[in-house]
């Protein structure tokens, strides 16, 4: 059920990485791992946090409440 959700930014930021690496094909593997790791972890404390709201802004809303913590 785990998703790996990848932005443009952090395609680019792997490729700028792997671009400037040796042996960088094997870490790719690694790191798709660890960004799937990463979402999972954000929408498990989303529903953690905010079981009741299932609107479009909830996401948002919690995104904010994070950063000011």
């Amino acid at each position: 059920m785990s998703e790996t959700v990848m932005t443009d930014d952090v395609l680019r930021a792997i490729a700028a990485t792997l671009n400037q690496a040796p042996d960088t094909a094997s870490r790719t593997p690694r790191m798709a791992a660890m960004i799937g790791d990463v979402n999972a972890r954000i929408a498990a404390e989303a529903l953690r946090r905010m079981p009741f709201d299932s609107t479009p802004y909830g996401y948002p809303a919690w995104l904010a409440e994070t950063e000011r913590s």
